[in-house]
C-alpha cells in the first residue's frame, strides 16, 4: 500500500540531494512545467517536467525538458539523470537558429528552426513577445531563453514529454490519475521542503487513498516563470 509519509520522505530526500525541481535555479531560465501523477494499489509515480534554458549549454544544447521522476517502482534512483534531459530544438536545414559567435541570441538572419523535427518559423517580431508578457532585455536582440518562453506560450504541448518518452521511464501499465501544468510549488531555495508544501501533501494523500479529490489547492499556482525572477541569473 502506498503511504503518504513514505512518498513525502522520498521527495524531501531528493530535495536534499538537489534532484527536486528548484524553479529559481540560478543556472536555468525556467519556461514551462508539467506534473503527472500515476498510481495503482501498490505503486506510485510523480513525474515533474521543467522546461528551461541553461547558459552552460548554450544554443540548442541549452534548451531542454528535464524530467524529475519519483516513485516506488523505478528501475533507477528517484530524481533525475542525464538521460532524463530531453533535447527539443535544432537548426533548420537552411540556417543556424542562434548567432554563431554568441549562441545565447537568435540569429536575426534565420527564419526557421526545428521543434521535435518539425520546421517552424522563428518569430523575431518584438511585439509578439511583448503581447505574451515577455519583456525583451536587449534593445536589438532576442535572447535564447526569451525565445524558449515564447515557444512554451505557443507550443507547450510540443515541449512536454510524449507518452513514449514517459513510458520509457516508468511502468507502462501504471494508470495516470492527475495531470496539471501549473501548481503551487515549494520555494526550496529558501528552505521550504516538499513535505511542507500543500501541493505535494495533497498529492501524497491522493496516492495513498486513490481519491484524487484530496488534490484541492487553496493557493494560487506559482510555477509560471514570472514568479521565479532569479532563475538563470547567476
Amino acid at each position: 500500500m502506498n503511504k503518504a509519509t513514505e512518498i513525502l520522505n522520498q521527495l524531501d530526500q531528493c530535495n536534499t540531494d538537489y534532484t527536486f525541481p528548484m524553479l529559481d535555479n540560478g543556472y536555468v531560465y525556467p519556461a514551462g512545467t508539467k506534473l503527472s501523477v500515476y498510481r495503482d494499489d501498490k505503486r506510485w509515480v510523480i513525474l515533474i517536467e521543467v522546461i528551461g534554458f541553461s547558459y552552460r549549454g548554450g544554443g540548442h544544447n541549452g534548451i531542454s525538458n528535464c524530467l524529475h521522476v519519483y516513485g516506488n517502482c523505478l528501475n533507477y534512483p528517484p530524481g533525475t539523470k542525464n538521460e532524463n534531459f530531453l533535447n527539443l530544438t535544432d537548426n533548420a536545414p537552411d540556417c543556424n537558429t542562434f548567432d554563431e559567435e554568441e549562441d545565447f541570441y537568435l540569429n536575426p538572419n534565420c527564419s526557421s528552426f526545428r521543434l521535435r523535427n518539425e520546421v517552424l518559423p522563428i518569430i523575431h517580431d518584438r511585439e509578439k513577445y511583448n503581447s505574451l508578457g515577455i519583456e525583451l532585455e536587449d534593445e536589438t536582440k532576442v535572447m535564447a531563453f526569451e525565445f524558449l518562453r515564447l515557444l512554451d506560450a505557443l507550443y507547450h504541448d510540443k515541449l512536454v514529454a510524449t507518452e513514449i518518452e514517459i513510458r520509457e521511464r516508468i511502468p507502462i501499465d501504471i494508470p495516470k490519475i492527475i495531470e496539471i501544468h501549473e501548481w503551487f510549488h515549494p520555494d526550496v531555495a529558501n528552505g521550504e521542503l516538499p513535505s511542507e508544501n500543500e501541493t505535494f501533501k495533497q498529492i501524497a494523500m491522493s496516492l495513498e487513498t486513490g481519491n484524487i479529490d484530496y488534490y484541492s489547492p487553496t493557493h494560487k499556482p506559482n510555477t509560471n516563470w514570472t514568479n521565479w525572477p532569479f532563475g538563470g541569473t547567476l
